[in-house]
């Protein structure tokens, strides 16, 4: 008993020290900010972030960062030396309060102010609007919250859009028996404007030429922006003997195809697994007939944080382990 009292004590401390942090729920009004704009406009966008009633009082920052994007599609911040692209917004816009504090229960509005160039040129423009807290509460007390990140989407008025697209790699993972085998295609976004609602079709060919399974990979919920690329994974399930297989995958908007590309793998060993029906899932998005977009109405969005009850959880366990190792 006595060699499990320190991890007992180090759990407890962890739970408590969980427990007497605050978790903020940060909100935002106007989370996305997606406009037709013409050359030489100067737009001023209201915007509000609030907490609820019981969450500290703290500071958050707003910057305007650069637009990127991580392998799976979502939004990701690029500081200024990284957003070099040609279709950066981020010295378009400017924050009136770059920094807000927020009493409990409090509700500040702000302003962002789009300031378009006449040279702007043609086709999208983008940026993120991140705003975060700083670290301490008005106490000085640590307190977790998550930040919140809005996508700046700007169309630029009386100008050519292409929307086209590359396959700029196609991966085929292992092959195990009674397994599917999960494609992974990378497509990137090689014109002027975003688009929604890009999915893939596969097909697998044997040596002899027949299609011998198929699959579609779920329309992506995320805009892919001019320059940037996205992973789309399709799990692909078939009775295959040993041999060579080409896979095929074309790179789909609605009805439009982006692109298309072969690769071909190695079957050694039998495997049994059964084809199933594809799933196709709807996106919040898709690219409108006009070339324009069509997104939710979203007027109000809360974040709460969930990454640290799981860090804790996970502490925890590998402590009561390490005691339990100890005992025996």
């Amino acid at each position: 008993m006595l060699r499990s009292a320190p991890g007992f004590i180090l759990i407890l401390g962890l739970v408590l020290l969980f427990a007497v942090q605050p978790v903020t729920a940060l909100k935002i009004e106007n989370p996305i900010i997606k406009m037709d704009v013409s050359p030489g406009s100067n737009l001023k966008i209201p915007m509000a972030v609030s907490i609820n009633t019981g969450d500290p009082a703290a500071d958050y920052a707003v910057d305007v960062v650069g637009f990127g994007q991580s392998p799976g599609g979502s939004y990701s911040l690029l500081t200024v030396a990284a957003d070099t692209g040609p279709y950066s917004a981020r010295a378009f816009v400017t924050i009136d309060s770059p920094l807000i504090h927020l009493a409990s229960g409090q509700r500040k509005t702000f302003n962002a102010t789009i300031s378009v160039p006449q040279n702007v040129g043609e086709g999208g423009r983008y940026a993120l609007i991140s705003i975060h807290p700083t670290t301490t509460t008005g106490s000085g007390q640590t307190f977790f919250t998550t930040a919140i990140t809005v996508p700046v989407l700007l169309t630029v008025k009386g100008t050519t859009l292409t929307h086209t697209g590359a396959i700029t790699n196609l991966e085929v993972g292992e092959v195990v028996p009674d397994t599917p085998i999960e494609i992974t295609t990378t497509i990137k976004n090689t014109g002027n404007h975003h688009f929604y609602g890009a999915f893939v079709n596969v097909t697998v060919t044997n040596s002899a030429g027949k299609v011998v399974a198929s699959a579609s990979a779920n329309q992506s919920i995320w805009a892919l922006i001019p320059g940037n690329q996205m992973n789309l994974t399709t799990p692909v399930s078939a009775a295959l003997t040993p041999g060579t297989y080409t896979v095929k995958s074309d790179a789909k908007v609605g009805t439009t195809l982006l692109a298309t590309k072969n690769s071909s793998f190695t079957v050694s060993t039998p495997s049994a697994v059964q084809i199933p029906t594809a799933s196709k899932t709807k996106a919040p998005g898709t690219i409108a007939p006009s070339g324009g977009t069509v997104t939710p109405d979203m007027k109000k969005t809360t974040y709460t944080p969930l990454s640290i009850p799981i860090i804790v959880l996970a502490l925890t366990v590998i402590v009561f382990i390490s005691g339990m190792r100890r005992r025996v």
